[in-house]
């Protein structure tokens, strides 16, 4: 078999990594509390920081490409599995009906970084075939978006809950 054609793996991984500049305990607290996850990023949010404390999340609408306000990824629940102060924050969601192929394990990563912290995004097991290039892609590009509004609010203290940062394209 030819490089060319090796087979899919059967899963695939959304892996993102930013330095910030804040300390990581900066970071932890505004992924753990309610209070921070509603400043920079959600508009609701209940949280039991502790391993197997209970989480809530409600993110605005976003709009699609078409210009259109949809759901986004609206309204989550879930259990922390893995909290490690300043240095990991993972937790299990909860299925939501009619969205099957969403894989429940997130993972955040935080090390100490020359004038801040690195910190890595980690959704893993979503399905790798084709059919799911659109699920994968925009669990991506909401990951991406929200890695972003995270390093806006510890780097500046602004915040930007419009449906989605716009980025430049060159």
């Amino acid at each position: 078999m030819s490089s060319a054609e090796k087979p899919r793996l059967s899963t695939r991984d959304i892996r993102l990594v930013a330095t910030i500049r804040a300390k990581p305990e900066l970071v932890y607290r505004s992924l753990t509390s309610a209070r921070e996850l509603t400043r920079w990023w959600l508009q609701g949010a209940e949280t039991d920081a502790r391993n197997a404390g209970r989480l809530r999340m409600i993110w605005p609408h976003r709009k699609s490409s078409d210009g259109a306000c949809g759901p986004g990824f609206g309204e989550r629940e879930g259990v922390f599995v893995d909290l490690e102060p300043a240095r990991k924050v993972a937790w299990l969601w909860k299925p939501v009906r009619g969205e099957k192929r969403v894989p429940a394990l997130t993972s955040i990563f935080i090390l100490p970084a020359r004038g801040g912290s690195e910190v890595t995004v980690l959704h893993s097991g979503f399905p790798s075939a084709a059919s799911a290039d659109a699920l994968y892609d925009g669990y991506a590009r909401g990951w991406e978006d929200g890695l972003a509004k995270l390093k806006l609010y510890l780097e500046t203290g602004r915040t930007c809950k419009r449906p989605s940062m716009t980025r430049s394209r060159r």
